[in-house]
């Protein structure tokens, strides 16, 4: 999985990346927050061309100037923009819009506002042709913006992330299967019985994602967005455009607390505990309980919450051994075809 290096021709980018995101991201946030309080309406900006821009910078790839049509990079690859920054959220008390930057609901002051983070990616499929051209890309890049602390409702700083996916290659395969499951079950039947159609949905950090097994390839936050902005680049997660994506790049850690009980018990029946589970258990977990270590019925006997809590993570093996679940559709407010 080593990207083609005759279509990388941006150089200098993490310096080119730091200039976009003050330029395109910072500033016009700033802009569009002071005339969010004057229009009432949300200052979140569509991110996809912008994400199309700071991929191709992320990735040294140019686009193809298409637009929302053909290939969003010069190699073929797809981009797919996810943005969980300035969602409009709710008053649970008069269900009233609430903007992101207000602490209160300005209809009934209720200070119990839900926040929303249910941005997703989506996969528009509407016929085999479409669906085969992306089980045959050659790579899927996968942007999301949102809040690192967002479960503490702390808005101040806002993380960027670019995964990558490779439909073609074997560890990343469920991609293919997750595409083709909404395809044959999910879009053909409603389609044929005259039904509105839906595109499938991938959620960030959802136990699908985490299946497709993507690799992180970039990682930077935008320090006090909203007052003092700086933008810190995590240079340990940045994979150079050039670099070889083989199996020395490891797939993001999968949280176990993501897992059904079923699922536990599928894993404890197809894993070798001794060999793929027990060297993982954490010691601090070990030490907290007063224990030497678990067996495999003693572990199968622990609650959700204690498995999650003795095994956190589950590396590619063993998440791989657990089976796919489908992929819930999401209504679609509006057509769209790559061609």
């Amino acid at each position: 999985m080593r990207p083609e290096s005759a279509y990388i021709t941006i150089d200098k980018n993490i310096e080119k990346i730091k200039d976009f995101i003050n330029e395109v991201i910072i500033v016009p946030k700033h802009t569009l927050t002071k005339w969010a309080t004057v229009t009432n309406q949300t200052p979140a900006a569509k991110i996809g061309y912008i994400g199309q821009h700071l991929v191709s910078l992320i990735t040294g790839v140019q686009g193809t100037g298409t637009g929302a049509r053909g290939n969003d990079l010069a190699d073929g690859s797809e981009v797919k923009s996810c943005n969980k920054v300035d969602q409009a959220d709710k008053c649970k008390n008069c269900e009233s819009r609430v903007m992101r930057f207000e602490s209160k609901c300005p209809h009934c002051g209720s200070t119990n506002i839900e926040r929303k983070d249910d941005s997703k990616w989506l996969f528009s499929i509407h016929d085999e042709n479409e669906l085969n051209t992306y089980k045959n890309l050659n790579r899927i890049v996968l942007l999301l913006m949102d809040y690192p602390n967002f479960k503490k409702n702390d808005f101040m700083d806002v993380r960027i992330t670019a995964f990558e996916i490779y439909p073609k290659e074997e560890r990343m395969s469920v991609f293919n299967e997750l595409i083709s499951t909404h395809y044959f079950k999910n879009y053909l039947p409603k389609k044929n019985a005259k039904k509105k159609t839906n595109p499938m949905n991938l959620h960030p950090w959802s136990f699908q994602f985490y299946k497709c097994n993507p690799v992180k390839i970039f990682e930077c936050t935008i320090k006090n967005i909203d007052t003092t902005p700086s933008v810190i680049i995590d240079n340990n997660v940045y994979v150079k455009p050039d670099m070889e994506r083989n199996e020395s790049l490891q797939t993001i850690p999968m949280p176990s607390m993501l897992l059904r009980a079923a699922e536990w018990t599928e894993l404890l029946k197809k894993s070798n505990y001794k060999k793929d589970i027990e060297p993982l258990i954490v010691k601090e977990y070990l030490e907290k309980e007063g224990i030497r270590g678990l067996s495999k019925t003693q572990f199968s006997k622990l609650s959700l919450n204690k498995k999650a809590e003795a095994l956190p993570f589950l590396n590619e093996e063993l998440r791989n051994i657990i089976s796919l679940r489908p992929v819930a559709p999401v209504r679609q407010k509006k057509n769209y075809k790559r061609i």
